[in-house]
This record gives C-alpha cells, structure tokens and sequence, in this order.
C-alpha cells in the first residue's frame, strides 16, 4: 500500500459539531423554563431540536462536499473534482487592491459550485492547456503560497 500524501493545505467545511448547536440551544430554553417555574414546551422543544438537527446535518453534509479543499504535493482537490498539479503551469497573482479586474477572476470556478462561496477568496491557476480557473479558499492567500510552493517544486 503506498504511503499517503503530505497534506500542504486543507478545509473540510463545517464541522459535524454544529449539528448540536439547536438541540443545546433547545435544551437551553427548556433549562430557563423549569428554573423559572413557566410550563415547559417538552413536545415542541424536542420537534424543534430534531428538526433543527436534521437542516443542519443536511449543510454540513453538503460543506464537506463542495467546500472541501485539499492540497497535496501532487494533487488539487476543489470539492469534488481533482486536478493533477502536473496540469498547473502557473498560479496567478492575487489581486492587489484597486488593480483592475484579472482575466482569471471571471473564469470557470473548479469544483460543481458556479460561484466562489460567501467569505471566500480565490486563486487563479493557469492550466497546461490555456486556460484559467478560479481555485478558492478562505484563506487565499495561505492557499496561493502553497500552491505557488507545491507547483514550483513540481517543476523542479
């Protein structure tokens, strides 16, 4: 069995943690109730808890999905599609503020998603092809380093 590769960056998405985040908060309010001497809403508490439970479990499923990022040294992995980063030939610089608009900012974003997602940033790559994609992570900058360090050590 081979070895498995040196991770160089890494998001997972939300964490399976936050699925208890409503029930905790359900138990809370139930808590405030007994100590405060009001009736308390068992019925309610617990549908609202499970139902809160099951909406988040269904995010954080799809986070773990799409918004998985994952660099390996020979490997990029943007939700669910691999790009071998023989494929890279370049990363492109980030953006300073105020330059106009780069051409990759508008190209296709890797991944099933459409659009890069809310608080995050992207990183352009030029493929061996021509063409340009939008990588992206919440931490962009940490993310065009090691791109730029795992790409360049390729070439080397």
């Amino acid at each position: 069995m081979p070895a498995p590769e040196r991770v160089l960056y890494a998001e997972d998405g939300w964490s399976w943690a936050w699925i208890f985040a409503a029930p905790l908060f359900c138990l809370a309010a139930a808590l405030f109730e007994v100590v405060t001497g009001a009736p308390v809403h068992w019925l309610m508490l617990t549908v609202c808890a499970i139902a809160s439970a099951l909406c988040h479990g269904v995010m954080i499923a799809a986070t773990r999905v799409h918004g998985h990022v994952r660099l390996t040294e020979t490997t990029y992995t943007q939700g669910t599609e691999d790009v071998e980063l023989d494929r890279v030939a370049e990363v492109l610089p980030l953006p300073a503020d105020g330059d106009p608009e780069a051409s990759w900012e508008t190209a296709r974003t890797l991944g099933e998603l459409r659009q890069v997602p809310r608080r995050r940033r992207s990183v352009g790559l030029r493929l061996d092809t021509g063409g340009e994609v939008r990588a992206w992570a919440r931490d962009a900058p940490a993310l065009h380093a090691a791109l730029e360090s795992a790409v360049g050590e390729g070439r080397a």
